[in-house]
């Protein structure tokens, strides 16, 4: 037997707040995990331009799982529409491949700059700020794309009050880049990230509407 809540007929419902972001956290630490797992894919990467699609230790179905995960929050919560629902997906899995390509791009960038000179630890030096500036770069497009996602469902989200806390979290948490390349920890990045954004999404989706 079907869950009621789960019945295509049944009106979609927001829990309270407390349930809603522990709910969230939850799901967001599960696909924080699943990202972690190396993908059995080959490298995937467009040339025209350069945009990495999949690699072992950057998988693409970290985007696919956090999309699904967010797609079905929306079909329990918010909308019983596929194709918002499908959006919402679609912009969660585009999020983490922008997310990751804008990160790199960023890196890549300062590494290859002259910052620092040529003196000793110059290079250390800027790869230690590449990774600040590019996970909060990586951070903040990830974050504001995933907000403009659910928007499809809440539009209310779009606007800048509400979205400030998502897109805020999202882009402090990428400084956790540095740590996790540093320690060649992914989870330390992509679970308390996933679980984060996910619990500030739940967190606006509870306020109160104005």
């Amino acid at each position: 037997m079907t869950a009621a809540f789960l019945r295509i007929d049944a009106r979609p419902h927001i829990p309270a707040r407390a349930r809603a972001v522990a709910t969230m956290a939850t799901l967001g630490v599960l696909t924080g995990l699943i990202s972690c797992v190396p993908s059995p894919l080959p490298d995937i990467r467009w040339d025209e331009p350069e945009i990495l699609i999949n690699a072992q230790s950057i998988p693409l179905h970290a985007g696919i799982a956090f999309g699904a995960m967010l797609a079905g929050i929306t079909w329990l919560w918010l909308t019983r529409d596929l194709v918002k629902c499908l959006l919402v997906f679609a912009f969660g899995l585009i999020a983490w491949l922008v997310a990751v390509n804008t990160a790199s791009e960023v890196f890549s960038i300062v590494v290859s700059s002259e910052l620092f000179g040529t003196t000793p630890g110059a290079k250390d030096n800027r790869e230690i700020l590449g990774l600040l500036l590019g996970g909060l770069a990586g951070g903040a497009a990830g974050s504001g794309l995933v907000t403009f996602g659910v928007g499809f469902a809440a539009p209310s989200m779009r606007r800048l009050q509400p979205a400030l806390p998502i897109v805020t979290t999202g882009t402090v948490l990428g400084l956790l880049l540095y740590p996790a390349a540093d320690l060649d920890v992914l989870p330390l990045l992509l679970v308390p990230w996933q679980a984060l954004v996910a619990a500030a999404i739940a967190y606006v989706l509870t306020l109160p509407r104005t």
